[in-house]
């Protein structure tokens, strides 16, 4: 026998039981006032008052808006939806070109703006004379589209121009366009346009 009583080895027991028992209690406590709080309403983030103040959408609406700036008048045109067709469009020589229509297939917001690639499909009446390959840029502060040839594809019938238009506030118009010549190349005829779509 090891000379320990069965009465002492169990006393000791009981005090090792109690003593991590007590430990165990004190980090609860200590720990669990941090992890239960009482159930809260989660923070109310500002919202504008058209959104109004229970908008559950306001957090993701400002952060893609810090993403994607947005026009005066609300969000940024999606210049590529659909096909403009000009309209009430002449040249100085008289020859008009309505009918003719421009299709932006792309476009990007950069730290300059927006910017858009596309091209014009020219005709006159039932004559189609091809395209002219653009790109764009649109200035939100005033709603000006300015676009500029890079080639086209019959240079026979067509001279690579510069182009000014404003977007209309509903984003379904483009007025007041003007055309012009590009420099250092062959001069084109000057004239007027507009678009719808």
């Amino acid at each position: 026998m090891d000379g320990t009583s069965p009465k002492t080895s169990l006393f000791g027991s009981a005090t090792v039981v109690a003593a991590i028992i007590s430990s165990l209690t004190a980090l609860l406590t200590a720990i669990l006032p941090g992890l239960i709080t009482p159930e809260q309403d989660p923070p109310v983030t500002p919202t504008s008052e058209a959104a109004g103040p229970l908008d559950p959408h306001a957090s993701l609406r400002q952060t893609v808006s810090a993403v994607r700036p947005e026009a005066p008048g609300g969000a940024v045109p999606d210049l590529t939806y659909g096909v403009w067709t000009l309209t009430a469009s002449t040249d100085d020589a008289g020859t008009d070109f309505s009918g003719s229509t421009l299709k932006f297939t792309s476009q990007r917001q950069t730290p300059a703006g927006l910017q858009a690639a596309g091209f014009f499909e020219w005709r006159s009446g039932q004559q189609v004379f091809g395209r002219e390959y653009v790109t764009a840029a649109y200035d939100a502060a005033t709603r000006q589209l300015f676009l500029e040839s890079q080639y086209v594809d019959n240079s026979t019938e067509l001279a690579p121009g510069t182009f000014s238009a404003t977007l209309s506030a509903d984003g379904r118009q483009l007025l007041d366009g003007a055309w012009g010549n590009t420099p250092g190349e062959l001069a084109g005829v000057l004239g007027s346009w507009q678009a719808r779509r």
